[in-house]
């Protein structure tokens, strides 16, 4: 299996590369798929039961995403404010951070779904009942604008 995740992986790479070196925007999205599937059979295989690195490689493919995307825009040479790439060099870390930080949240929540008990079912319900009561609450907003 690892020699096979090693192929697919240099394959993905190899897709990267030529996405950035010869314009292909189509290419850049195929590279993180293969990348990301690899990951997923990986774990499907292996039968883990919670890998406690996937916040960080779902920020990894984040980041890659968006300097690929944004390296392929760098190549049109347009002029910018000053400042302009520092902007988004911390709005793109901000958001790979952010999504570091949900996808650990998510993670302790799988995990703790997998708990059973009181606990587990009382903040199930308060989730539930508190989505019942946004429903509710944009729903009566909406009926009033009409």
């Amino acid at each position: 299996m690892v020699r096979i995740g090693l192929r697919v992986a240099a394959i993905a790479i190899l897709a990267l590369i030529a996405a950035l070196v010869f314009g292909w925007l189509r290419l850049v999205p195929v590279s993180l798929v293969l990348v990301g599937s690899t990951y997923a059979l990986y774990l499907a295989v292996d039968d883990a039961a919670v890998d406690s690195a996937a916040p960080a490689f779902a920020a990894g493919l984040f980041l890659a995403a968006e300097l690929g995307y944004w390296s392929l825009e760098e190549r049109d040479k347009v002029r910018t404010e000053a400042g302009e790439a520092l902007r988004r060099v911390a709005i793109v870390a901000a958001l790979a951070v952010g999504a570091l930080v949900l996808g650990g949240g998510l993670l302790a929540v799988a995990d703790a779904v997998r708990t059973r008990g009181l606990t587990v079912d009382l903040v199930g319900a308060t989730a539930a009942a508190t989505a019942l009561l946004g429903v509710a609450f944009f729903a009566r907003r909406t009926e009033s604008k009409l």
